[in-house]
């Protein structure tokens, strides 16, 4: 976890609990804001200045300064 990050009350940020693979942690990247019970699982990596959802599941990348919402989650692109 890098500077400026905001995480809200119950929040997961776990492994993926494959058995027999390496654990691998979220990487999460500078100013990232993650809301309330969502949960970001495996070696994926939030880019900075990004937003994830309350109540979001992310299972895949999310690039910088983007919005991700759902379970599982879509990823929103401000153009």
């Amino acid at each position: 976890i890098k500077n400026n990050v905001m995480i809200f009350q119950h929040v997961t940020l776990g492994s993926h609990g494959k058995k027999g693979e390496k654990l691998r942690y979220p990487t999460i990247e500078t100013g990232v804001r993650i809301y309330a019970g969502a949960v970001i699982i495996g070696g994926v990596k939030v880019g900075e200045n990004a937003v994830i959802g309350a109540n979001t599941v992310v299972n895949v990348d999310v690039p910088s300064r983007a919005t991700a919402v759902g379970n599982p989650c879509k990823i929103l692109v401000k153009e």
